[in-house]
């Protein structure tokens, strides 16, 4: 082969690698735009879904509370009565804390929704211990 032949060869696989090199580093810069891009939407669901899930807790028990008075109500018009019920019964806009059942339920709705036991921890206001508790007895039974 003659020197020129050499040259040109080791030029053009010179500007290929640094083509290469170039299309690699775009790609990468792509990459990792996508990347924080795809964490900023879970961090955003994530909070979205710790906003729907109190939500959904708050109107679970004001149910119940607006259930109970229902039933008072119900029971109040078929004797006849008309006095007001005792203060305990009355709907309480108050947030009450659940009680273990309560949330033992709760955990397990998230577990099953495919959250970890750190994110339930932050999503319920749970020690993260009481929830891996929990989430170890479910997987037990």
């Amino acid at each position: 082969m003659n020197p020129q032949t050499v040259l040109i060869v080791t030029t053009a696989s010179a500007m290929i690698t640094l083509i290469s090199i170039l299309t690699s580093i775009v790609a990468l810069g792509k990459a990792r735009r996508l990347a924080r891009s795809g964490y900023i939407l879970e961090t955003n669901l994530n909070s979205s879904l710790a906003e729907y899930s109190r939500d959904l807790d708050t109107l679970s028990r004001k149910t119940g509370e607006q259930g109970r008075r229902i039933a008072w109500l119900e029971t109040r018009a078929r004797t006849g009565r008309t006095e007001q019920p005792a203060a305990p019964e009355m709907v309480s806009l108050a947030p009450s804390k659940p009680n273990i059942t309560e949330r033992r339920h709760r955990v397990l709705s998230l577990v099953k929704r495919g959250q970890d036991a750190h994110t339930i921890a932050q999503t319920l206001g749970m020690p993260h211990g009481e929830v891996e508790l929990m989430i170890n007895l479910l997987k037990a039974a």
